[in-house]
């Protein structure tokens, strides 16, 4: 039988450029639901106008973390691992925030 050879890069490969950005954002996405969440409890669910805008934010931030990560991998012979980590961090961040969404819109109906 023949063997399989395994060739392995020891190449450094640099950071796909769109991966930086969209990385920053998720973590600005992140944060700003958190303090969306936060004054959201603390107000106990009748939160002001600042409470929506912080939301606002996070879907925002969210939507432009999905654009900058998967724009980051277009690029050849780069290393993706934080494409692929803020990719991740904003598909959760959307299905989140969509679930959010849904959950607020059944509440007004009943």
């Amino acid at each position: 039988m023949r063997r399989k050879k395994y060739r392995i890069s020891y190449i450094r490969r640099p950071l796909a450029s769109r991966s930086i950005p969209a990385t920053c954002f998720a973590v600005v996405a992140l944060a700003s639901t958190i303090v969306s969440l936060v004054l959201s409890v603390r107000a106990q669910g009748n939160g002001e106008a600042n409470v929506s805008a912080w939301g606002f934010c996070g879907i925002a931030f969210t939507v432009v973390t999905l654009i900058y990560g998967i724009t980051a991998f277009r690029e050849k012979e780069k290393n993706y691992i934080l494409a692929k980590i803020a990719s991740i961090a904003g598909a959760i961040l959307a299905v989140f925030w969509v679930c959010m969404l849904i959950v607020g819109i059944l509440s007004l109906t009943m």
